[in-house]
């Protein structure tokens, strides 16, 4: 663990939160009035700045309508010690920019949205 932040897990389970949230189409505000803590306690959460305790999982899980194996599966897919793709999803645009490219059916379509993208990346 680093000493002069947030431990890597409580990082982890924050951006399976973080997700899981988006997915949900549930703000902040929305989370934290569910399971009674501000808006502030939940980026907080989400940040990994404080940990989650078992009784707040156990709510945030229930206003997410998933199980809290649910979100520790995630964490375990989500590579404490892999930290590029965990900072590229918690860019504010990252969850509905994944969303809309989901709803897109055809592969070509999809594949034309992230050449345009990645060009679009170039440029910049």
């Amino acid at each position: 663990m680093d000493e002069g932040g947030p431990d890597r897990l409580d990082q982890a389970l924050g951006l399976a939160i973080r997700l899981r949230r988006h997915a949900r189409g549930l703000s902040q505000s929305g989370l934290g009035d569910a399971i009674g803590v501000s808006f502030q306690q939940i980026q907080k959460y989400e940040r990994g700045a404080n940990r989650v305790s078992f009784s707040t999982m156990v709510r945030i899980c229930e206003a997410l309508d998933c199980h809290v194996s649910d979100l520790v599966a995630e964490v375990e897919q989500l590579d404490p010690g892999e930290r590029g793709a965990q900072d590229l999803l918690t860019q504010p645009e990252a969850a509905p920019l994944l969303e809309a490219l989901a709803q897109i059916r055809s592969p070509g379509v999809r594949r034309a949205v992230l050449e345009l993208a990645r060009s679009l990346a170039r440029e910049s």
